[in-house]
């Protein structure tokens, strides 16, 4: 019984960080969302299957087939938003985060990506973000965090690669 009162405490004590551990994960996702970082992945793999119809062009691979692998892309795109998560806790907060979403949200943060849009007031804006520790964070680690997330991008491009190429060698079609 002893036993039992243990595992419900250490239980509901757990319960809050792994809630903050998912709430991280959440604001990240909403963070490469907003800046841009999934909507360049999708246009990455439309094209990789743009290019793989034209490999397998002479393999007359029917139209249903091609629909079904592409399929591959839902789950693909939620295996790179965590891969992502995980290069983004080793270097930023929630905290900072949280500060990254705010920015992308305000119009100066939706204009940055705009840059023929952007007022004197959005450049004070994002100057004052820049000022700031989180800015001062993003500024300082942009050479790791785009390090990382080249080796991020490179072994889920591979991987995605070859689970396209195995899909269809398994229904017949072979490059």
């Amino acid at each position: 019984m002893k036993s039992i009162f243990i595992l419900i405490i250490v239980l509901l004590m757990a319960t809050p960080g792994f809630s903050q551990v998912d709430d991280y994960s959440e604001d990240v996702k909403k963070c490469i969302k907003s800046n841009g970082t999934l909507s360049y992945y999708e246009g990455v793999i439309d094209q990789m299957f743009v290019m793989l119809e034209k490999q397998f062009a002479n393999q007359n691979v029917p139209k249903t087939t091609w629909e079904e692998v592409k399929t591959i892309k839902v789950d693909a795109m939620k295996e790179l938003a965590q891969m992502m998560v995980s290069a983004y806790r080793g270097h930023f907060s929630h905290e900072d985060v949280k500060n990254m979403n705010s920015l992308y949200n305000s119009k100066a943060g939706k204009n940055m990506f705009k840059p023929e849009q952007l007022t004197e007031g959005d450049k004070v804006v994002l100057s004052e973000f820049y000022k700031s520790d989180t800015g001062q964070k993003v500024l300082g680690s942009q050479e790791s965090i785009t390090e990382s997330m080249s080796k991020i991008s490179e072994m889920w491009s591979g991987d995605l690669y070859k689970s396209v190429i195995d899909k269809l060698s398994e229904k017949g079609f072979n490059l």
